[in-house]
């Protein structure tokens, strides 16, 4: 088959959970014989080759040039973006189209898929259908519960605009937010099959009004790699506790470092492994002054780790911590971290509720509560038998393999359903 892969970033210059599952889908793809090409945003445009496949650039994506009111258009279009997709399917001339993000590239992508005759198919990584932030957090940090027609956009896109007297103003400027909302719906609604890595995500998806006959829940299960030992706690030592992940504020990581200030380093040993160098210059130092006012020290905050890293890293992590104040979705740091036996303490919200089962593989504590965070850490290291219960009855995910397989299903299914258009797309 060939599948064209549209990603709002990708590899090497941006590596995220969605960036690194794009990536490992390619590399299956192309070794069970398929032919894979990838459109996504960047800094510039051009086409490259990453290992063996065509590349096609266009500025955009999370960071790319557009800045925030660029950003925002691109969910109505981008000329850019839409013709190199264009040229790309006739191109390419793909069998089957595989969205995986369209911020900063265009949500009418789907529809020129469907004027072209090609079959097109989406993952839900975020919740970028419905807030144009991605994350639904407000303005203030807080949950958010919606556009609401519009008013909850225009008030967040106001603050970030610099202008928080005018926010009383928001319901001026929520048309053509509640109109951003209509286009992105009505892109979601021209795909043939739309996939939600949790059950939260697919009803929250539903209650969006996208159709809830064509959403299916899938599990990305975790990548084959060899079994790494584990490291077991000495008697005496402390609990090993890390973060692991991205250092933005929508992580929370700010929460475990404000519960690291009630936490003795002789009882609880603490590792916030990420790139804070690259974190925005006022969250940064916000975590530095956190960090610096504990009895752990700058030293607390570890930097980032490479991938290959990571397993080696987790199976000598007694408590991996998952502090997120956004919604989340299938964070595979869980799934890693399961897989080698370390507890999962994470928020009490969205999908993180359903990928960590309070008592039985992990425990929950109440989002961006720092107190609480610190005494359920408190708690395993005090209650050695609870850990190592946690620890027993945790179970690996699936293996990634039958997730590649049942997506490669999807991708044969749609095409069988809808021929491709050229005639010798099969060569």
């Amino acid at each position: 088959m060939r599948v064209l892969q549209v990603v709002h970033q990708f590899l090497p210059d941006y590596v995220g959970g969605t960036e690194l599952y794009v990536a490992q889908l390619c590399r299956w793809l192309t070794a069970q014989g398929h032919q894979v090409a990838l459109l996504t945003g960047g800094d510039m445009a051009g086409d490259t080759v990453w290992e063996g496949m065509p590349v096609t650039t266009v500025p955009g994506g999370l960071r790319g040039p557009k800045g925030p009111g660029g950003l925002f258009l691109t969910g109505f279009r981008s000329p850019t973006a839409e013709s190199a997709f264009r040229r790309l399917l006739a191109g390419f001339r793909p069998d089957v189209v595989h969205l995986h993000h369209l911020i900063g590239l265009s949500g009418r992508l789907p529809a020129l898929a469907h004027a072209a005759g090609t079959p097109v198919c989406a993952t839900l990584h975020d919740y970028w259908f419905l807030c144009p932030k991605s994350q639904l957090i407000d303005y203030h940090g807080d949950l958010c519960a919606g556009p609401r027609l519009g008013v909850n956009c225009a008030r967040c896109a106001i603050d970030r605009l610099g202008m928080p007297q005018l926010v009383p103003l928001a319901p001026l400027a929520a048309p053509v937010f509640a109109l951003r909302q209509a286009q992105v719906r009505r892109a979601f609604a021209a795909c043939d099959l739309l996939m939600a890595p949790s059950r939260f995500l697919a009803g929250m998806a539903v209650d969006a009004g996208l159709p809830a006959d064509r959403i299916v829940p899938v599990d990305f299960g975790l990548e084959d790699a060899a079994q790494t030992p584990r490291s077991e706690r000495q008697p005496a030592a402390p609990l090993r506790v890390a973060y692991l992940g991205s250092i933005d504020e929508s992580k929370g990581v700010h929460v475990l470092l404000e519960a690291c200030a009630r936490l003795d380093p002789a009882i609880v040993s603490v590792g916030v492994h990420g790139n804070v160098a690259a974190a925005p210059a006022p969250y940064r130092q916000r975590l530095q002054a956190l960090a610096a006012a504990t009895a752990f020290g700058p030293r607390v905050l570890r930097g980032p780790v490479a991938h290959s890293a990571v397993p080696a890293l987790l199976a000598s992590t007694d408590v991996l911590v998952v502090p997120s104040i956004w919604y989340e979705n299938a964070p595979l740091v869980i799934s890693e971290a399961l897989a080698v036996g370390a507890v999962v303490v994470a928020s009490n919200q969205g999908a993180l509720a359903e990928k960590v089962r309070d008592g039985v593989n992990g425990l929950l504590f109440p989002r961006a509560d720092a107190v609480a965070l610190a005494a359920t850490l408190q708690r395993l290291a005090a209650d050695r038998q609870l850990l190592e219960r946690l620890q027993q009855t945790s179970s690996p995910p699936q293996r990634r393999e039958g997730h590649w397989r049942h997506l490669l299903d999807a991708y044969q299914h749609l095409a069988a359903r809808r021929p491709s258009p050229w005639p010798d797309a099969a060569e």
